[in-house]
């Protein structure tokens, strides 16, 4: 069984969607990020960064929801293997969503992380107008 260490709104409900469709067994853990859970001596021995998600598998931790995402795919066959002529688009679009998507949607929820305070409107709209040609790329028929 898997142990899912999440929080509310970070990148761990797209984990919980793959596990749930694919019937898989898991338990989820509650990072608690207002006490800064994440940066306990305990949840840095699963994940050196400090960030959510981790999946615990029985060979060990994994972090990066791209990176877990993967693993899962590959371990319980999820999705096109290494040989199959669909991987490279596959991975396309795994990382395109775990490290382009995510990570500019990321910045629309924290922008106190990536910009001054008087400069948030301005970078709010710049996120969204890039969130949105995100959303075209991936339903080019609406």
């Amino acid at each position: 069984m898997y142990t899912l260490h999440y929080a509310p709104d970070n990148a761990s409900l797209i984990i919980r969607l793959v596990l749930d469709g694919a019937g898989l067994p898991y338990r989820t853990a509650l990072v608690d990020r207002g006490m800064r859970q994440q940066d306990s001596a305990a949840y840095r021995a699963l994940n050196p960064t400090g960030l959510i998600p981790t999946l615990e598998t029985p060979h060990g931790p994994i972090s990066e929801t791209g990176a877990i995402l993967m693993w899962l795919s590959d371990t319980h066959h999820l999705g096109p293997g290494p040989a199959d002529p669909d991987r490279p688009l596959f991975l396309r679009w795994l990382f395109f969503l775990s490290n382009t998507a995510h990570a500019d949607l990321r910045q629309i929820f924290y922008p106190h992380q990536y910009a001054p305070v008087d400069a948030h409107a301005a970078h709010l709209e710049i996120m969204s107008t890039r969130m949105l040609r995100h959303f075209g790329l991936l339903t080019p028929s609406l």
